[in-house]
Protein backbone atom coordinates (compact mmCIF):
# COMPACT_ATOMS: atom_id res chain seq x y z
CA UNK A 1 0.00 0.00 0.00
CA UNK A 2 1.86 2.78 -1.06
CA UNK A 3 -0.38 5.36 1.70
CA UNK A 4 -1.65 3.56 4.64
CA UNK A 5 -5.63 4.29 5.65
CA UNK A 6 -6.43 4.31 8.86
CA UNK A 7 -9.05 1.33 9.84
CA UNK A 8 -11.20 4.77 11.36
CA UNK A 9 -11.36 5.72 7.40
CA UNK A 10 -11.63 2.23 5.91
CA UNK A 11 -14.70 1.69 9.20
CA UNK A 12 -16.46 5.13 7.64
CA UNK A 13 -16.36 4.14 3.96
CA UNK A 14 -17.59 0.69 4.75
CA UNK A 15 -20.72 2.49 6.25
CA UNK A 16 -20.53 4.59 2.85
CA UNK A 17 -21.54 1.34 1.24
CA UNK A 18 -23.79 0.57 4.01
CA UNK A 19 -25.68 3.29 2.97
CA UNK A 20 -25.57 3.81 -0.67
CA UNK A 21 -25.70 0.39 -2.04
CA UNK A 22 -29.04 -0.94 -2.48
CA UNK A 23 -29.64 -4.17 -0.12
CA UNK A 24 -30.55 -5.92 -2.90
CA UNK A 25 -27.40 -5.63 -4.55
CA UNK A 26 -25.14 -6.27 -1.73
CA UNK A 27 -27.30 -9.81 -1.71
CA UNK A 28 -25.89 -10.27 -5.14
CA UNK A 29 -22.76 -9.65 -4.06
CA UNK A 30 -22.87 -12.02 -1.30
CA UNK A 31 -23.99 -15.13 -4.10
CA UNK A 32 -21.23 -13.96 -5.96
CA UNK A 33 -18.92 -14.10 -2.85
CA UNK A 34 -20.10 -17.92 -1.94
CA UNK A 35 -20.45 -18.94 -5.85
CA UNK A 36 -17.13 -17.89 -7.00
CA UNK A 37 -15.07 -17.85 -3.67
CA UNK A 38 -12.17 -15.61 -3.07
CA UNK A 39 -12.17 -14.30 -6.80
CA UNK A 40 -15.32 -12.54 -6.88
CA UNK A 41 -13.52 -9.55 -6.61
CA UNK A 42 -11.22 -10.14 -9.08
CA UNK A 43 -14.14 -11.62 -11.71
CA UNK A 44 -15.95 -8.18 -10.66
CA UNK A 45 -13.08 -5.79 -10.75
CA UNK A 46 -14.40 -4.13 -14.14
CA UNK A 47 -17.98 -3.32 -13.89
CA UNK A 48 -19.42 -3.72 -10.39
CA UNK A 49 -15.52 -2.93 -8.86
CA UNK A 50 -15.61 0.08 -10.92
CA UNK A 51 -18.81 2.01 -9.58
CA UNK A 52 -17.66 0.94 -6.21
CA UNK A 53 -14.42 2.59 -6.31
CA UNK A 54 -16.10 5.63 -8.00
CA UNK A 55 -18.90 5.75 -5.39
CA UNK A 56 -15.77 5.62 -2.98
CA UNK A 57 -14.67 8.70 -4.91
CA UNK A 58 -18.03 10.31 -5.06
CA UNK A 59 -18.42 9.89 -1.03
CA UNK A 60 -15.18 12.01 -0.88
CA UNK A 61 -12.45 9.00 -0.05
CA UNK A 62 -10.26 10.51 -2.36
CA UNK A 63 -7.42 7.95 -1.93
CA UNK A 64 -4.69 6.55 -3.99
CA UNK A 65 -6.23 4.60 -6.93
CA UNK A 66 -3.64 2.12 -6.51
CA UNK A 67 -4.87 1.68 -2.82
CA UNK A 68 -8.14 1.71 -3.86
CA UNK A 69 -7.76 -1.17 -5.87
CA UNK A 70 -6.31 -3.04 -3.41
CA UNK A 71 -8.84 -2.58 -0.86
CA UNK A 72 -11.92 -1.97 -2.09
CA UNK A 73 -12.72 -6.13 -2.05
CA UNK A 74 -12.78 -5.81 1.36
CA UNK A 75 -14.63 -3.03 2.08
CA UNK A 76 -17.00 -4.48 0.09
CA UNK A 77 -16.68 -7.77 2.06
CA UNK A 78 -17.47 -5.46 4.72
CA UNK A 79 -20.19 -3.62 3.82
CA UNK A 80 -22.24 -6.93 2.72
CA UNK A 81 -21.80 -8.98 6.20
CA UNK A 82 -22.60 -5.88 8.18
CA UNK A 83 -25.76 -4.93 6.28
CA UNK A 84 -26.47 -8.41 5.77
CA UNK A 85 -25.87 -9.58 9.25
CA UNK A 86 -28.24 -6.35 10.62
CA UNK A 87 -30.83 -7.59 7.96
CA UNK A 88 -31.46 -10.89 9.14
CA UNK A 89 -31.20 -9.91 13.03
CA UNK A 90 -33.97 -7.71 12.37
CA UNK A 91 -36.34 -10.45 11.82
CA UNK A 92 -35.80 -12.26 15.11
Amino acid sequence: MLYPIPPSEKKKAVQYLIDNIPVETLEKVAKCMKEDGPDWGILNHHGFGTDIRNLLRKGEFDWDPMDLDEIWIGLVEKAVKKKLENKESNFH
